[in-house]
């Protein structure tokens, strides 16, 4: 859609009062019913092509699906497969996979101009695959031939460091144990976790090797610590057969001992803390800078994982600097039902202060998946529960917990996406456990939002595709949830069948490398506030101002940080509530706190709310950093800000132009955003139907914001 389509659209939704939503973009699926009750889905999309073809060497590429992704500083996405070419086995996949593996691909994702931009990324060019931690079992008739398989990011874990840099840890090496003599196709898989981390920049997408742990590590989680540190729990070192002859004492379980990184030196150390924890811990970092255990991760019903996994039931907490774990409490199901929830999100709801500033409880809630351990469930749950940790003046915590209203459906692997509101939606998912019955599970295609303040949860517009194993959904820049993945294990062990998708409507057997968007209700509850310009360096202890048409209207503004998931995991996920200290007619200034673990450096997204009858509507957001802004990602945030302003005022000015010339240094290059007039980061905007701000009061204020933002980015270049 050009630029004059592009405006026609937009004086058209104007007089119909509806949104300008994904203006440009794919072509919305509009659902029937109330949006601001509903939301809706825009038509899935996909990169070019055929999703197969066969290379010259006779082996089969498909496209990846989004199994794992993370939400760029610079606006664009990166993302990469899960069990790649598992759908190639002929006889059974346990005892074919450990030689058909191949390392999974990787995309860069680009939605900025309005039209989908797909880039490869390559994760292990010029990379060692990191070296081996576990031991073969003895019998010497192990296979290890295949090297395309030795370092695959599947099952690795991944966060920003300060500096907008991913860092990735852990992943799997593929092989066969035992092996048939003679024949490296044929034996049983094994799984080994990695020891490497590797890093990747997002604006020259490149990935580098970087320091390697002491323990092998395959579904490991990661949490930013208040210092930058990054701190590495659990993960297991060999899946299938868990035994090292040379080291008896950790056969049989997951890897107890945790980590830590310095960014500085790309250096790991053993911290000492041991403690058993379940596969993906669902962790969280407090307010007063210790980990909390939301008594949550991946089990494998009904043979588990660890011998000492009924430790996995409590809720605890770590103290980084005295290295000792505390347990809290049991979480609850229900009346009767306690302990650990498996196969299910953990989301911390926004951390907001109390009335003297203090940042002091913590709630973070979690639905579906399956009850316990050992044997666990295969079928899923409709559960929900959110626990509360208060900390105390001596730096205690307390712990609390209570069932929430329940979900609408049962729903195994669902994935959990805070909104700038508070509220929370759990999209995709299976009625029942794909892991101990691959291929066997009905998909949940229709996602429900949680209400914090009713504690109930409501079911929005249906999407389109069934995503169960290894689905995504990450909040994007402008409020919207971009919704993919689903890399399912082979139908029952064995070989890829569709006769359970035809038959009972069960999970599509293959790999999905489609995305979709949901627009969520929270962006239809009224006209959609407005940033004019922020700084995008936040620093702690201060106050910010934020200029906006809005301000005396700003009900809350809060920081989001960039998603970086796999497997349901973000365990930097935090979503923090800046308190409101005074308003003009356009500006808002807010409260930075000082405390580095509310805060950890690294990107953000902030948003400003405004409040209606079915509760608050977010603001487009806009790319910060707390503490300094690298200069390699100054330009793109610059460029992205000033393109969306843009738009975002030409839509909310009713008779202004649709597009308003970019500074010279922005518009420089192929074709800049901001002319393209197709940037998804604004399309969710909300057009008002009345009043406002004049046109060229806003405009005029556009100009201003982006010579602004042009200047912090030289600055910040130098």
């Amino acid at each position: 859609m050009g630029r004059t389509r592009t405006s026609l659209l937009a004086l058209t939704l104007l007089a119909t009062g509806a949104p300008a939503a994904f203006l440009a973009g794919p072509a919305a699926a509009v659902e029937a019913g109330d949006l601001s009750v509903l939301g809706r889905f825009t038509a899935p999309f996909e990169e070019a092509g055929e999703r197969c073809t066969t290379t010259a060497d006779g082996e089969q590429q498909c496209k990846p699906a989004a199994g794992s992704i993370v939400t760029l500083p610079n606006g664009k996405i990166v993302y990469w497969d899960a069990l790649d070419s598992i759908q190639e086995a002929e006889f059974n996949g346990v005892g074919e996979f450990g030689d058909l593996a191949r390392n999974d691909m990787a995309r860069v994702l680009d939605l900025r101009s309005g039209k989908p931009v797909f880039t490869q990324s390559d994760p292990n060019a010029g990379l060692p695959p990191g070296k081996r931690q576990g031991e073969y079992l003895p019998g010497g008739l192990t296979n290890d031939q295949e090297a395309r398989n030795d370092g695959d990011l599947f099952c690795s874990d991944q966060i920003f460091l300060a500096d907008g840099t991913v860092l990735d840890v852990g992943g799997t090496h593929y092989y066969q144990e035992p092996g048939l003599p003679g024949e490296a196709r044929f034996g049983v898989v094994e799984l080994e976790g990695l020891t490497n981390s590797r890093l990747y920049d997002g604006e020259s997408n490149t990935w580098r090797a970087s320091g390697e742990m002491t323990y092998g590590r395959w579904y490991p989680s990661i949490l930013t610590l208040p210092d930058g540190d990054v701190m590495a729990f659990s993960g297991v070192t060999k899946l299938i057969k868990p035994i090292y002859p040379d080291r008896p004492a950790d056969s049989g379980r997951n890897v107890v001992q945790s980590e830590r990184y310095d960014p500085a030196t790309q250096k790991w150390t053993v911290d000492g803390g041991n403690r058993s924890l379940p596969l993906y811990p669902r962790i969280h970092l407090l307010p007063n800078g210790n980990v909390y255990y939301d008594a949550g991760g991946q089990t494998f019903n009904p043979a588990g994982q660890s011998y000492d996994e009924a430790i996995w039931n409590t809720a605890a907490s770590y103290n980084p600097q005295t290295k000792t774990w505390t347990d809290l409490g049991l979480p609850k199901f229900g009346p009767a039902l306690v302990g650990f929830r498996g196969s299910g999100f953990s989301q911390m709801l926004p951390l907001r202060p109390n009335a003297a500033g203090v940042y002091d409880t913590v709630r973070t809630l979690s639905a579906g998946g399956v009850y316990g351990v050992t044997p666990g469930t295969y079928l899923g749950t409709d559960t929900s529960t959110l626990n509360t940790i208060t900390i105390g003046a001596n730096g205690r915590e307390s712990f609390a917990s209570q069932a929430t209203g329940p979900l609408n459906a049962p729903r195994w692997y669902g994935t959990g996406v805070s909104l700038p509101n508070g509220e929370v939606i759990a999209f995709s998912g299976a009625n029942r456990d794909e892991v101990i019955a691959p291929g066997s599970g009905i998909p949940v295609t229709t996602p429900e939002v949680f209400n914090p303040k009713t504690n109930t949860w409501t079911k929005l517009a249906t999407q389109t595709k069934g995503r169960t194993y290894h689905n995504t959904a990450t909040l994007l820049t402008d409020g919207r949830v971009l919704v993919a993945g689903h890399s399912p294990i082979i139908t029952g062990y064995a070989v890829s069948n569709d006769v359970f998708e035809k038959t009972i409507g069960a999970s599509n057997p293959d790999r999905d490398p489609s995305f979709e968007i949901f627009e969520p209700p929270n962006l239809f509850y009224g006209p959609r506030p407005v940033i004019t310009k922020i700084d995008p360096k936040v620093t702690r202890g201060t106050t910010m101002v934020i200029s906006t048409p809005d301000g005396q209207e700003a009900s809350s503004v809060t920081l989001v940080r960039n998603t970086a998931m796999t497997h349901l995991v973000d365990s930097d996920q935090r979503t923090v509530e800046l308190p409101i200290v005074s308003r003009t007619a356009d500006s808002v200034t807010v409260r930075v706190t000082d405390n580095a673990a509310v805060l950890p450096d690294g990107p953000y997204i902030a948003f400003v709310n405004k409040q209606y009858a079915k509760g608050e509507t977010p603001s487009v957001g806009r790319q910060v950093f707390v503490g300094q802004v690298p200069a390699r990602f100054a330009d793109d945030i610059a460029a992205n800000n000033v393109a969306t302003l843009q738009q975002e005022l030409a839509a909310r000015g009713a008779s202004a132009p649709a597009q308003v010339a970019a500074p010279a240094a922005v518009a420089s290059g192929s074709q800049s955003r901001a002319a393209a007039g197709s940037d998804p980061v604004v399309s969710g905007a909300r057009l008002p139907a009345t009043g406002g701000p004049s046109a060229i009061a806003l405009l005029g204020f556009a100009a201003l914001a982006g010579s602004a933002l042009l200047v912090r980015r030289r600055r910040a270049t130098g």
